[in-house]
């Protein structure tokens, strides 16, 4: 009877090393994905630039300039000021807030990633802790944060950050 305790034992053991020894699974793709975050992206933030999207916000750009990349938007929201367009490519909710000046100011994109994957490749939050539901990254002048949906899917929010901060 103590063998096949021993032998229990020895194979919890052996699944349990194996378990943590397992790659963080690989949901960032860009078949699934508007935004791939790998080392060209993570620089594009510094900059204010979501790579291999027409989203920029170092140097002023209009819902035109977008629409000519995506053609036109499916909803919008009008806030008076503010208003709010939302596109759906490669079956992500792409949200753009324009100002009042008509300007396009700040981006959220809906990814399929796990926060395993955030951690790995943007580090430790600049703000926040890492266990949160909000990852908050500051690269230069330009915030992202990472919201959770639920365990696969975050929402991106790019934006430029005023200057008196």
């Amino acid at each position: 009877m103590k063998k096949w305790r021993m032998l229990g034992v020895a194979i919890m053991l052996v699944s349990l090393m194996s378990a943590c020894a397992q790659e963080i699974p690989h949901t960032n793709t860009s078949k699934d994905n508007v935004i791939v975050l790998d080392k060209e992206t993570i620089k594009g933030f510094e900059k204010g630039i979501l790579v291999g999207t027409p989203l920029r916000l170092d140097k002023k750009i209009h819902l035109a300039d977008v629409e000519k990349v995506w053609g036109k938007y499916e909803e919008m929201h009008d806030h008076e000021d503010i208003h709010t367009y939302v596109y759906t490519i490669k079956n992500r909710r792409v949200v753009i807030d324009e100002d009042e000046l008509k300007t396009l100011y700040m981006f959220h994109v809906e990814m399929g990633i796990t926060r395993e994957e955030i951690l790995a490749k943007m580090g430790n939050p600049t703000k926040g802790k890492k266990t949160g539901k909000t990852l908050v990254y500051q690269k230069r002048d330009y915030r992202v944060t990472f919201g959770s949906f639920d365990d696969k899917t975050w929402n991106l929010i790019l934006y430029k950050v005023p200057q008196d901060h």
